[in-house]
């Protein structure tokens, strides 16, 4: 089964969720070329309501918080309904 992280290593630093960050050159290096030398990437919106600094032993944020971050641009959310993939960009 291929897991979409082949080459790519995983690291929970801030929570057991889904990463975003604020700038889309960060994002860009988690991104594969595909068979036709382009990348794609999602701009999402997210909302992240109250945050506190994350750890890697976090499986969800603690109560009364809704996302966790790394002090900057890193926000990690952890439902669905959290983020909303608004256009798929394909690049060079």
């Amino acid at each position: 089964m291929h897991n979409g992280w082949t080459g790519i290593q995983r690291r929970i630093l801030y929570g057991c969720g889904v990463y975003f960050h604020e700038h889309a050159s960060y994002s860009s290096s988690y991104s594969r070329l595909d068979s036709s030398g382009e990348r794609t990437m999602f701009l999402a919106r997210v909302l992240i309501g109250k945050t506190c600094i994350g750890s890697s032993s976090m499986k969800v944020p603690p109560v009364g918080f809704d996302t966790t971050t790394d002090g900057q641009h890193i926000f990690v959310v952890y439902h669905d309904a959290s983020a909303y993939g608004e256009y798929l960009i394909t690049y060079k």
